[in-house]
């Protein structure tokens, strides 16, 4: 039997490269042998959006807990996470701040998954962000070129505090940051030293208590052109590296004198390793997707050791544009580590990769486990290491399918795209290779006025409804086709019906209509609660129930006590049954619930798992079976009925290959 393929080649979608990534300062939460690994990831350009992914140590996998969706029009040109100073109950241990590319500092409510503060930096564009390591300050490169440094000690909004001039003609391109001093009650600066790369071909080093330069130099130059820092790092032994452009002038310095040339040095990161005599060592990489090592070779006689290059990998296919160490970088650490550091980078290829990145001394001690441990080996240094790629934060419902309809709606930013399939024709075998692209037809286009990209979107089986949302807006559309042109009308009560039964205004982070196209499911991004809308009584919509299942906190776990229990947990998934008789919805806690729609009951919680569920159906032939699917591979299926869990075919059950 052949089958028709309908070859989707005219979706314009294009997915936003990696811009920053972030990983949490040691906290006294992460006492786990390798701790959970909650990185933020931010995929830029016009989907604004920062990723939160979390580690496992139970299995060595990854998920992407939740999505923080910026506000429109938007981008992220850095991140930095710091510890929560004083936390207040109910507040997540990390504070998220990013630069949008304008004139504001944005701060992330991760509970809530909206911008908490926006604080505007005087000074025009701001460039650059470091935290301190104390967790105490901000320090901010603006475009007029003056470092500003906020207040981050408080729960409330960032403070600034102090202005440092650097020059009139230089701007601060980056900046880092090295404490000694811990902030006492009396909020007296701490003896922290402030390095910037500047646009005028220099670097200084600050003094943040009395703002004074201590140190300035002055780079190299290409024919009288300025060059741009554009990184640069401290390490504990008061080793400043920093590359600068433009090329062919890449190098690397070091304070001890060691100059290196490249074109990998574009980003750097570094991380000493205090349980080796001489385990310093230092990553880089740029624009020809090289991600080079460095390692600082042991102290003989009067040299006190010099900087080399040890090896090179090619771990992406275009330009990295972020690196970050796990775990992170800590210079008064004597802690001995028995798992072997991990690197991590991305950039346009829009894919995240973790290395193991254990110096090339490690391998003769053979001390270190592999954290990201696979069939494959368990080699710790960076030189042999398989390199483990996480997914693309990709939001599902991105393309939905109206079947009875024969629509197919996309979307994209904040734009709804509908195409019409076009009808099905007897062809042979050899035509359907041929494929059908000319037959496609662009039925609407219609780009909505929300506040944040979309963050969910259904259109009905027949075609009839369409319900697109963001974080604080669901959006119904009811669709008439007008001699073969679609006119969507929208709903004007849709808003007032769910704010009358929910706790004010809120959008949706998942959307479902039932198969009979008589009622929508609502995803709340607030409080996380199950909704169910019937389109079919009258003039308006009706909330026929409300499920806060989700919203409910757990009284027993074994991740209860450790910080990030503290998450709020979103509906991902919701799924409906094709006799439209169960409901079933997952939370980014693993969570996964079903309900009985005739009777508009909670049946059943299933219980919680590690990873939630990546993907959730039911059988189109037995419509009482669910199916789960999973990050790390795995494949469940329950019979909500009776609650059992039936086996798997064994020409299904051998596929899975959980990593």
């Amino acid at each position: 039997m052949a089958l028709g393929v309908h070859r989707c080649r005219f979706v314009g979608w294009s997915p936003s490269p990696i811009t920053a990534l972030a990983l949490p300062p040691p906290h006294k939460s992460h006492n786990l042998p390798f701790p959970r690994l909650p990185s933020a990831v931010k995929t830029a350009l016009s989907s604004s959006t920062v990723g939160l992914q979390r580690g496992h140590h139970h299995t060595p996998g990854f998920s992407i807990p939740c999505t923080l969706p910026g506000p429109a029009d938007t981008k992220v040109d850095a991140l930095a996470l710091t510890i929560r100073a004083r936390r207040q109950p109910h507040q997540h241990y990390l504070r998220l701040f990013s630069l949008p590319g304008d004139a504001n500092l944005y701060e992330w409510d991760i509970q809530s998954g909206t911008v908490l503060h926006t604080i505007p930096s005087q000074g025009g564009t701001i460039w650059s962000l470091a935290p301190d390591p104390t967790g105490s300050f901000l320090a901010i490169g603006c475009q007029d070129g003056a470092v500003r440094l906020l207040d981050i000690s408080h729960s409330e909004a960032p403070v600034h505090v102090k202005r440092e001039v650097a020059s009139e003609e230089s701007t601060q391109r980056d900046l880092a940051s090295d404490s000694d001093d811990e902030l006492d009650s009396s909020n007296v600066l701490p003896a922290t030293t402030l390095v910037t790369g500047c646009s005028d071909s220099s670097l200084r080093t600050w003094d943040v208590r009395t703002g004074r330069v201590l140190n300035r130099m002055t780079v190299e130059r290409a024919r009288g052109e300025r060059t741009l820092v554009w990184s640069v790092a401290v390490l504990g032994r008061v080793h400043l590296f920093s590359p600068y452009s433009p090329p062919p002038n890449n190098k690397l310095i070091f304070r001890d004198g060691t100059i290196v040339s490249g074109d990998s040095l574009g980003t750097v990161k570094c991380t000493l390793h205090d349980h080796f005599t001489d385990g310093e060592a230092i990553y880089t990489s740029g624009v020809d997707q090289r991600t080079v090592e460095f390692v600082k070779l042991p102290p003989s006689g009067n040299d006190h050791g010099k900087w080399v290059q040890t090896t090179q990998r090619r771990i992406h296919s275009h330009d990295v544009r972020a690196l970050a160490m796990w775990p992170p970088y800590v210079p008064t650490s004597n802690e001995k580590q028995t798992y072997a550091p991990l690197l991590i980078s991305a950039g346009l290829d829009m894919s995240v990769a973790l290395v193991p990145a254990a110096p090339p001394q490690a391998e003769q001690l053979g001390m270190l486990t592999n954290p990201i441990l696979s069939s494959r080996s368990n080699v710790t240094t960076f030189e042999d290491a398989y390199p483990k790629r996480l997914g693309y934060p990709l939001a599902s419902g991105n393309v939905v399918l109206a079947s009875r309809a024969r629509l197919v709606v996309s979307f994209s930013d904040r734009v709804v795209g509908i195409w019409r399939l076009p009808a099905q024709k007897p062809k042979t075998v050899g035509a359907w290779e041929e494929g059908d692209e000319n037959e496609w037809e662009k039925a609407l286009e219609m780009e909505l006025r929300f506040r944040t990209n979309i963050t969910a979107g259904a259109v009905s089986p027949d075609g009839q409804w369409l319900a697109v949302a963001d974080v604080w807006e669901v959006k119904l559309f009811r669709v008439e086709d007008v001699n073969g042109t679609l006119r969507p009308r929208r709903s004007r009560t849709i808003s007032l019906v769910l704010s009358s039964v929910l706790s004010g205004q809120t959008g949706a982070s998942a959307l479902c209509f039932t198969p009979d196209s008589r009622r929508l499911v609502i995803g709340t991004w607030k409080e996380a609660r199950i909704v169910l809308v019937d389109l079919d009584q009258g003039p308006q919509e009706a909330v026929v129930r409300v499920f806060g299942v989700h919203s409910e906190r757990e009284n027993s776990g074994g991740n209860e006590g450790h910080e990030d229990a503290v998450l709020t947990p979103r509906v991902s998934r919701v799924a409906v049954s094709p006799d439209s008789q169960w409901l079933a919805s997952a939370d980014s806690n693993g969570r996964v619930c079903v309900f009985n729609l005739d009777s508009a009951k909670h049946t059943t919680t299933l219980p919680r798992t590690l990873l939630s569920p990546s993907a959730l159906s039911f059988d189109t032939h037995s419509p009482h079976v669910l199916a789960l699917g999973y990050p790390n591979n795995e494949i469940n299926c329950l019979m909500p009925s009776p609650n059992v869990y039936p086996a798997l075919p064994d020409k299904v059950s051998h596929l899975q290959t959980p990593y």
